[in-house]
């Protein structure tokens, strides 16, 4: 003979709420106690957004040169870094150990870092570059905006000043460090391409190497312009007005319905295990 199946009405819904009503209490009391005490030791969190886009005049626009070199001349020309490259090595070194290693050095930087905890009270240890460096893939992310190469750099911290200069340091440290890297190469090519010149005698291949060089002088030129060299920047950082962690107004009721739901939980297990005793006997 096959079991009947039994359909609750809301009536007996409201029946069960009310004989649950002891274990629904104290489990929405123990939720906004725990709630409570969150909002208290929790540090605010405040939400430091950037952003950033590939670089208005890029590497490539300083070919105008070469174009029509030899080709036993082109790959020496091929060598100037990209716009696409210098913004993806941007992207590469913001959070690597070689930007934290100049960050750490300016002051109070430190420091602060080491107050970016979960709980109030609380102290990181950060004391190397290779920490600081593995915090940072951590704590900065990349948002892509849309189909476009631009990013959203976003960094939350305590102190909403010093996230705003934090992320703008990283982004000022890593444009510095790409730039001084290409200008060691471009000083380097201009002065082989000075001692050839010297040396040749042909009168075509001394009108390349003078191409050559006028664009290398050029872009030596345009690297020692003040301005961000391996991206462009949309929007400088800002802070959020007010903390986004914690959020009083979304967790206490969070926390006291899921208290509620424990509660409902134990009170049907204990019913549950009073059954299966009075069955023993």
């Amino acid at each position: 003979m096959s079991e009947q199946v039994r359909f609750y009405s809301f009536a007996d819904f409201l029946f069960y709420l009310w004989e649950t009503r002891i274990f629904l209490l104290i489990g929405g009391v123990l939720g906004g106690v725990l709630a409570l005490v969150l909002v208290v030791t929790l540090k605010p969190q405040y939400d430091i957004s950037m952003i950033v886009a590939p670089p208005r005049q890029g590497a490539e626009n300083l070919n105008f040169l070469v174009e029509d070199l030899p080709p036993v001349l082109a790959p020496v020309a091929s060598q100037t870094t990209s716009r696409d490259g210098e913004y993806t090595r941007f992207q590469q070194s913001l959070r690597g150990p070689a930007v934290a290693t100049v960050l750490i050095k300016m002051d109070g930087i430190l420091e602060s870092l080491n107050h970016k905890t979960v709980f109030r009270g609380q102290s990181d240890q950060l004391l190397t570059a290779a920490e600081v460096s593995s915090q940072l893939m951590h704590d900065v992310r990349f948002e892509p905006l849309g189909a476009t190469e631009s990013l959203r750099l976003r960094y939350r911290h305590p102190d909403s000043e010093f996230g705003t200069k934090m992320l703008r340091s990283l982004v000022k440290i890593s444009d510095q460090l790409i730039r001084l890297d290409v200008r060691r190469d471009v000083d380097a090519r201009i002065e082989w391409l000075k001692r050839e010149l010297k040396s040749t005698l042909n009168p075509e291949h001394r009108q390349s190497l003078t191409r050559l060089l006028m664009a290398e002088e050029r872009r030596q030129m345009l690297l020692s312009i003040e301005t961000p060299y391996a991206l462009s920047v949309i929007e400088d950082a800002m802070a959020s007005p007010r903390p986004v962690v914690p959020r009083f107004v979304l967790l206490f009721p969070l926390l006291v319905l899921s208290g509620m739901v424990v509660g409902g939980v134990v009170f049907s297990l204990r019913a549950d295990w009073k059954k299966m005793d009075q069955s023993k006997i």
